[in-house]
């Protein structure tokens, strides 16, 4: 599900999921037998996945290091730690350098850093007010404290820290390139057409980094990623390193790449096709952030399931009634809740419709008319066959839609080398460049639907799967089907369409059809003009 546009060798690393351990939640008791200092340098880290710092936006910007062609990431991430190590020297230039290691640098440089450069960012967020920005009316007591520590720190500068990790600056390009609140940033900053200082960019990316804080905590990814982590940054952070495997694995995955390609295929979805003015700007990066936040919010549904069993006279069955619950395949339609409630069918499209769970949706013939399914999705697994061509057509034209992602896959497969080679604007949205590219390249006689509906060329299609069984009703149907779905496509929009595919499809082969399409087929757009009207 992601297109790694303008980035290379972002390979997952094996089992690996994006988490926090529970012990390092944010609010958690701190460890028995850790120092005060430890165990706020341990809680504190977590603070950085949500801290949207501008500072480490723009200096870890990949946007800015990809020129000519795509680099390992080793050398985005050397270059990144170099610009930091600049912006922190006068920070560190007083620091002692005989006392213990002060891991509270990892969390409190950035906020140093964006207090110089963005003072207007640290004095938003960390006013007691500015609580609502982080967590609305459920604020704990335990985020409470992460925000007066924050305050405390600035308050006092950097003559509270001890001596800086040999690492900082490689933390922190970490950091800046994989941070989901920094990843959030960048990419509403570009789709919105905001500065990445401005309130509501800001404040659209702590919503979308408060989101990912509760999906990683949800105990399906920590079951997914626990023991991951590496030993050694467990022993050298007191147990608190796992919030570094977060990080890696957001880089490893291509988190940036991710949510740029998600707000802008978002944008449109939304219907902010063109950005007039200041009012459109603010207000979609606000709709952008609640919707990719709410995806990530969905809740896990529970399922009821029969368990067969043998009864004890042993010629019969008896049925255990059990329950399942499910994050990554879902159906669609209103769903109980283990809290109680329902997942309501706007959730479940909202949260498919982005690259995160759920990654497979079922559905009756509810779901195949009217909705849009085709943000992240390509395949369509017919169960069973319809009846008639229409309803075939109805159920692919679901994923087969305006700037899917069949077609984002073969624009990025065929356009993104050319779109390094001209070098990516730091701050610009990279798929409106690429979709202006893409329109030169179309023949004009393939008129608007190329490139934003069909684009062939690349390695992606609309996929259709029927897995029909031997001598089934469906293995002889499905060739008819095909068939009279080619017919049906040259009836469309006519009178009477059943009877008008039922006679072209009588007795025609397919060759045949495509030569009666070719003469019967009526093309309604604009002629070639070689002048120009007065």
């Amino acid at each position: 599900r992601r297109s790694h546009t303008y980035t290379a060798d972002y390979a997952r690393r094996g089992g690996q999921r994006l988490n926090f351990r529970t012990s390092e939640r944010i609010g958690s008791q701190p460890r028995r037998g850790e120092s005060d200092g430890l165990r706020r340098a341990s809680s504190m880290t977590s603070f950085l996945l949500i801290w949207p710092s501008p500072s480490l936006a723009v200096l870890g910007d990949p946007r800015a290091l990809v020129f000519g062609t795509s680099r390992p990431v080793s050398e985005v991430l050397a270059d990144v730690a170099a610009r930091i190590s600049d912006a922190i020297a006068p920070l560190v230039r007083g620091a002692p350098t005989d006392s213990a290691v002060d891991q509270r640098w990892y969390w409190a440089a950035p906020l140093f850093l964006d207090r110089e450069a963005h003072p207007s960012t640290t004095d938003y967020l960390l006013t007691q007010g500015g609580l609502m920005h982080w967590e609305g009316d459920e604020s704990d007591g335990g985020f409470v404290a992460h925000v007066a520590e924050a305050e405390a720190m600035l308050a006092y500068g950097t003559g509270a820290l001890g001596r800086p990790p040999d690492d900082l600056s490689e933390v922190l390009a970490e950091l800046a390139i994989g941070g989901p609140s920094q990843c959030a940033l960048r990419a509403i900053s570009s789709v919105a057409e905001l500065p990445i200082a401005h309130e509501l960019t800001l404040l659209s990316a702590v919503r979308v980094g408060a989101a990912f804080r509760r999906f990683f905590n949800a105990p399906e990814v920590t079951g997914l990623i626990v023991g991951g982590g590496s030993e050694e940054s467990d022993v050298a952070e007191g147990g608190g390193g796992y919030w570094r495997d977060v990080i890696r694995h957001s880089i490893n995955g291509n988190l940036q790449a991710v949510l740029d390609e998600h707000t802008h295929v978002v944008r449109d979805w939304l219907g902010y096709l063109r950005l007039r003015d200041y009012e459109d700007r603010t207000q979609a990066a606000e709709d952008i952030a609640l919707n990719v936040a709410d995806a990530l919010e969905l809740r896990t549904s529970s399922f009821r399931v029969d368990i067969p069993r043998p009864a004890q006279d042993g010629r019969h069955l008896e049925l255990d009634d059990h329950r399942m619950r499910t994050r990554f395949a879902v159906a669609f339609g209103n769903q109980t809740l283990d809290e109680g409630g329902e997942a309501r069918i706007e959730s479940v499209s909202r949260a498919f419709n982005s690259p995160f769970w759920p990654f497979v949706l079922a559905s009756t013939s509810i779901g195949q008319e009217g909705l849009d399914f085709h943000l992240w999705c390509h395949a369509v697994i017919h169960w069973n066959l319809p009846t008639n061509p229409v309803d075939l057509e109805q159920r692919e034209g679901r994923i087969h839609r305006y700037k899917g992602h069949a077609v984002r896959r073969n624009i990025a497969a065929t356009l993104a080398p050319d779109l390094l080679k001209c070098a990516l604007a730091s701050g610009a949205d990279p798929w409106s460049q690429l979709f202006a590219m893409a329109v030169p390249t179309c023949p004009a006689a393939d008129g608007e639907m190329v490139p934003y509906w069909v684009f062939h060329k690349g390695p992606a299609r609309i996929e259709r799967h029927v897995p029909v069984l031997p001598f089934s009703r469906d293995a002889a149907t499905l060739p008819r089907l095909r068939k009279s779905l080619a017919a049906y496509r040259l009836a469309f929009g006519q009178p009477r369409q059943e009877e008008l595919v039922e006679f072209l499809g009588a007795d025609r082969s397919d060759d045949d059809l495509l030569r009666l399409a070719s003469r019967l087929r009526i093309d309604l757009s604009p002629p070639d003009s070689d002048h120009t009207p007065n």
